[in-house]
């Protein structure tokens, strides 16, 4: 194969594991948002479903103040007992008692509330124009007889819930079935701002439990305890405690599709209003049903349609650049190693063998991290739908770290290359060791496997951070690799004036003594290594660089036992 295939193959392969492992990243990105998305709108959800339950719950204890109390509840017993209710959920607009008056008995009722104290009530409707006006004659009527709090909701009072055609449908449904139940959108009467509302109804009856028969509930049916809600209060008064920058709309599934529409949450005003929106576009809902949620409030279904407003902060996603950016890295690193050797190599029979070497190690050893690669990149592009979020988050990081572990060869490699034509920089500056040990060790894969100790305190020496760098990730790599999983690698730094000690030490399988003299060559790998993988590249690099800082390195080792490398760097 010639110099230019070899490069082309180099390039085409890089260039095309880079891009698909950058297309992974990208739609595992956007599935992150998405749960998180996702996450948030049943947040929401709960929300307004539990404030619901809450306001459901409340008629109900009411319920039960009537069952238990004897004779008939008083206005001012009523509103004592409910003032703490109105004072804990803010979303309720009133709570009201409306009990069930006959004809026959409309005028005494007039009277007898008139005596009350409210010389001018009667009971009321709703004209064509919008007025209220004497409730014309029927055979029953259910008027609003307590309304609490009575300021701002004055209207309600007296006023017939059995004349609008909306609480009329809900008011028989409740009354034969004995449930708790709500009307559809309607009007209040005391609606003072462009909203829709809502009642609750809880049916009462003469006797404390329910009667087992349809006509038996009829003839006892006393009335209704109201809750009288508006759906601004209730969504706004519920999203309270959450900041989520995520429009909705409410839709009631149980109307005629001219009334479903309840009203629009928007996030950035955080007010809900009658304006009815389209629901957006977006990647975080690729299908509107991907972001819709059920609530249930008395026996109707209602439905939550969410999408993310104009403010929404999506999470940055660097993830796709910065693959491609680290795969184009490796292969540009690659073919610029692979265009240098091979230029170098022609100049000197040295370093045609340094060539042969070099893709005999290359053979075996970089073509198993490329296959990891590849086939994880595959698992990826083939199971992608069936493969769980923590899955795909595991291959991904295969990937990386594969990359990783063949980008640290790759200037292994280099390192020799230079120091062997005389081209490797050397570029010394002022460190503290302490600090520079640590920060070498957070960005190993294997810290948790490392005991480090340092007596160093505030030393600083003069070195070159990259060399030094490279010295110390091969030494511990050696050790944690070659050493059982539950021994911990001993790394020990010492000073002196001059001069500042590594120590590392391990319990691992040693150096077999005929091994030693050549174990500092590149490419030359103990006879005791079996299947542990390795390029036999790790001593030559840490002896060039200690070599490069005037150093001074020994190696005590027993088949086995262990090994112990100290290393002796001038702190200048």
């Amino acid at each position: 194969m010639t110099h230019s295939l070899r490069l082309g193959v180099t390039l085409t392969v890089g260039l095309g594991l880079s891009s698909l492992a950058a297309l992974f990243v990208g739609r595992w990105e956007t599935a992150s948002q998405q749960t998180r998305f996702q996450r948030q709108i049943e947040n929401l959800t709960t929300a307004l479903q539990r404030s619901l339950n809450r306001y459901t719950d409340v008629l109900a204890f009411l319920g039960d103040y009537y069952g238990v109390v004897p004779g008939q509840v008083q206005r001012q017993d009523f509103a004592n007992f409910v003032a703490r209710s109105l004072s804990t959920y803010p979303g309720i607009q009133a709570l009201e008692w409306a009990p069930l008056v006959q004809h026959a008995e409309r005028l005494d009722f007039e009277r007898r509330i008139q005596a009350e104290g409210y010389p001018n009530f009667q009971i009321t409707q709703l004209s064509e124009g919008n007025r209220l006006i004497r409730s014309s004659d029927r055979p029953y009527y259910i008027p609003v007889t307590y309304v609490v709090p009575f300021a701002s909701n004055e209207a309600a009072f007296g006023f017939d819930l059995n004349s609008n055609p909306a609480r009329a449908i809900a008011i028989a449904s409740a009354k034969d079935n004995g449930e708790i139940t709500a009307t559809g959108r309607i009007r209040l009467v005391q609606e003072q701002r462009d909203q829709f509302g809502f009642l609750v109804l809880f049916p009462l009856y003469q006797t404390s439990t329910l009667p087992d028969e349809l006509t038996t509930r009829r003839q006892q049916f006393q009335g209704f305890l109201v809750g009288v809600f508006r759906v601004s209060n209730v969504v706004e008064e519920s999203l309270q405690d959450l900041d989520y920058d995520i429009d909705f709309g409410l839709y009631d599934q149980s109307a005629s599709l001219s009334q479903q529409f309840l009203g629009g949450y928007d996030a950035i005003a955080r007010t809900v209003t009658t304006s009815e929106r389209p629901q957006a576009d977006s990647s975080l809902c690729p299908t509107p049903a991907y972001c819709t949620r059920s609530l249930t409030v008395g026996q109707r279904q209602w439905q939550v349609r969410f999408s993310p407003s104009a403010n929404y902060t999506f999470n940055s996603a660097y993830g796709v650049p910065l693959t491609l950016l680290i795969g184009m890295g490796l292969t540009a690193g690659l073919i610029l190693y692979l265009h240098q050797l091979n230029r170098e190599l022609e100049q000197t029979k040295t370093l045609s063998n340094l060539k042969q070497r070099f893709f005999s190690m290359a053979s075996h050893e970089l073509r198993t991290p490329l296959s990891t690669i590849l086939l994880s990149a595959e698992s990826l592009q083939i199971n992608r739908h069936q493969l769980s979020e923590e899955q795909k988050e595991i291959n991904i990081q295969r990937i990386y770290l594969t990359a990783k572990r063949m980008s640290q060869q790759i200037a292994d490699l280099l390192t020799l290359t230079r120091a062997e034509v005389g081209k490797l920089d050397f570029h010394p500056e002022l460190l503290e060791i302490d600090l520079f040990c640590q920060q070498i060790l957070d960005e190993m894969e294997f810290q948790q496997r490392i005991a480090f100790s340092s007596h160093c305190p505030n030393t600083k020496a003069f070195w070159d951070k990259k060399l030094v760098r490279s010295l110390l990730t091969n030494l511990l790599s050696n050790a944690v690799k070659y050493s059982p999983d539950d021994c911990l690698v001993q790394f020990t730094v010492r000073c002196t004036d001059q001069n500042a000690i590594l120590e590392i030490c391990d319990r691992g399988i040693g150096i077999p003594l005929a091994d030693r003299s050549r174990i500092q060559d590149a490419f030359y790998r103990g006879s005791n290594v079996g299947s542990i993988p390795g390029s036999g590249l790790g001593l030559a690099v840490v002896k060039t660089c200690i070599e490069l800082h005037r150093g001074e390195w020994h190696i005590e080792s027993q088949a086995g036992e262990g090994t112990t490398i100290t290393v002796k760097l001038p702190l200048e």
